[in-house]
């Protein structure tokens, strides 16, 4: 369409025909304004072979925003049908996915059915949750155990999902309201509501903890997550013990740490790894010092250099768009018809999810935020720092978190910070 619109301008053709006038446009406004201010500007006429008119004649010139106007209507319809379509199966119950349902539940044709399995893992992480357990640490049991029923390790975003989903009580989510389901709840009413009390709690608590706009359910110590180790690359983990009366805290690497209990959720990179290890007391130190020193010197951030893709990203870009098109005609067809073969459409929905994968993986390393926006972000952030060493350790760990994105570690305390830009 746009090379469509240039090409006008350059006078390179005199006349567009098309089968039917909205194969031109599906929107009124865009119709008009083609025809107004891009063909009849440049001399251009424009004919529909279905409705048989060409803007040359007195007549088609108002045909053309009358049936403008009744075309952006079908539209409407259209939209309108499909929206109450979709409601209606909600309210009717029926589930408004056939792909990816709820931990805990499977696709039984029209419905969910439970998976006696991970049902009880969904049961478990409620019942450790209003037991006090923090969702960091259930997350942590779950992956110590070797993420039952889940294909990959949980994540707090996920086990906070679970804990807010209102599928587990049996009901339908669509459009910001719940509808009853016609599939069995894994969660109680009691229970469920007991979850969303104590979320809201934790979260009210934590903030007012930190006294300023933090993400809620942060790490508890500054350095967690952010220490590699410089030999072999493994993530460095916290050890906490206690010392002569006093707690302590030091970071070891899973590659050469003893005790596999504890490295069990860690990936080990090199079983010779020549890492010691590291305490906080005098890491944390020379990460706020390289902090004060970059405060007073912020032009010492160089710009990365943006390489260059090796892929046609806009032949990317198209082909993605395409699969995406193809996805909502699989879910519209399935949301406004009742006699449509389930299996035939999973299959199908399950090809296209591939399909999408595949091409979000090519334009994975191109999805970075422009550098020059993060980069005045950065920026902005150490303008706020005047003395960082009067901050409490809560503030100081916030900016740490938001300045830095990892940290390489070697013996005898030598650093190397990634900054977050």
């Amino acid at each position: 369409m746009q090379q469509l619109i240039k090409d006008a301008d350059t006078g390179l053709y005199d006349a567009v025909l098309v089968y039917k006038l909205d194969r031109l446009s599906r929107s009124q406004k865009d119709t008009l304004y083609l025809i107004e201010d891009v063909f009849q500007k440049n001399n251009i006429h424009f004919i529909s072979l279905s409705e048989n008119f060409d803007t040359s004649t007195a007549f088609g010139k108002a045909m053309i925003g009358i049936l403008s106007v009744f075309a952006q209507l079908e539209r409407e319809q259209i939209k309108e049908r499909m929206s109450m379509g979709r409601v209606g199966r909600a309210k009717s119950g029926k589930i408004m996915e056939f792909n990816n349902p709820a931990f805990g539940y499977e696709i039984d044709g029209d419905n969910y059915k439970v998976d006696p399995l991970r049902a009880e893992i969904v049961k478990r992480i409620y019942k450790m949750y209003l037991s006090g357990t923090s969702i960091n640490k259930i997350k942590e049991t779950l992956n110590s155990e070797g993420h039952i029923g889940n294909k990959k390790n949980w994540s707090d975003t996920r086990i906070r999902y679970i804990l807010s989903n209102p599928t587990y009580l049996g009901k339908i989510r669509y459009d910001g309201k719940t509808y009853d389901g016609k599939f069995s709840p894994i969660i109680d009413e009691e229970t469920f509501n007991k979850t969303q009390n104590e979320l809201k709690e934790r979260q009210t608590a934590t903030y007012k903890r930190f006294n300023m706009k933090l993400r809620p359910f942060q790490s508890k110590y500054m350095l967690s997550g952010l220490l590699r180790c410089g030999y072999c690359g493994a993530t460095l983990f916290v050890n906490s013990y206690v010392y002569n009366g006093k707690r302590k805290l030091r970071y070891n690497c899973p590659s050469t740490y003893k005790s596999k209990q504890k490295t069990r959720t860690y990936k080990i990179m090199d079983p010779n790894c020549p890492f010691k290890l590291v305490y906080a007391k005098d890491l944390e130190p020379a990460v706020i010092n390289e902090i004060k020193n970059l405060a007073l010197n912020p032009q010492s951030i160089q710009k990365p250099v943006k390489k260059k893709p090796d892929v046609d990203v806009e032949a990317i870009q198209k082909e993605l768009a395409k699969v995406r098109k193809q996805q909502q005609r699989l879910i519209d067809l399935y949301v406004i018809s009742d006699d449509v073969n389930i299996d035939n459409i999973s299959k199908k929905s399950a090809d296209l999810k591939l399909q999408e994968e595949t091409l979000k993986k090519q334009l994975a390393p191109l999805d970075d935020p422009d550098n020059d926006d993060k980069i005045v972000a950065f920026n902005e952030i150490l303008a706020q720092i005047k003395d960082i060493d009067s901050l409490d350790y809560d503030k100081q760990k916030f900016i740490v978190k938001k300045l830095i994105k990892k940290i390489d570690v070697w013996n005898d305390n030598k650093i190397k910070i990634h900054w977050n830009i």
